[in-house]
């Protein structure tokens, strides 16, 4: 339970959102690679859940092609939170071509542009940050809970 700050507000999320400028996290889980199935609407993404990627896939019947994600359960610095990110070729491939485990190190993903001309830069930090007792225990914990709720089925 945590108390609410007021004047600093943000909608409580499983996802993180990186902020314009530099965004320190530490990876804290392996990464997946998987086809994702999702309807735009108006104004949000509809997640219809991961392809199957066989002939018979209900989604791709439909005609509803599905792109390619990585997922990985991260520690926010910023909000001291646990958060699942969610990411496309532009985050995804970045972290994975670091050529080590990125759980091994702290990561500054730069965030500038908005909207369409988003882009995203990740770097290893120069200096990770060691994680207190408390805070291990909130990521066990946390990250159970991420994995229960968006990985098993």
């Amino acid at each position: 339970m945590k108390k609410i700050n007021y004047q600093n507000y943000k909608r409580p999320s499983d996802f993180m959102k990186f902020e314009q400028g530099e965004n320190r996290i530490r990876v804290v889980s392996e990464g997946v690679i998987a086809m994702q199935h999702g309807l735009k609407t108006a104004n949000r993404y509809v997640n219809l859940g991961f392809c199957t990627e066989k002939p018979d896939c209900p989604h791709c019947k439909k005609g509803n092609e599905p792109k390619r994600v990585w997922k990985w359960i991260v520690f926010d610095y910023a909000n001291r939170d646990v958060k699942l990110l969610d990411a496309g070729p532009m985050l995804g491939n970045q972290l994975c071509e670091f050529g080590d485990d990125p759980q091994k190190f702290d990561v500054i993903v730069t965030r500038s542009g908005t909207g369409l001309d988003t882009k995203y830069k990740v770097t290893k930090a120069v200096k990770s940050e060691s994680f207190t007792d408390d805070i291990l225990v909130s990521i066990k914990n946390k990250k159970a809970r991420l994995i229960d709720k968006y990985f098993k089925k």
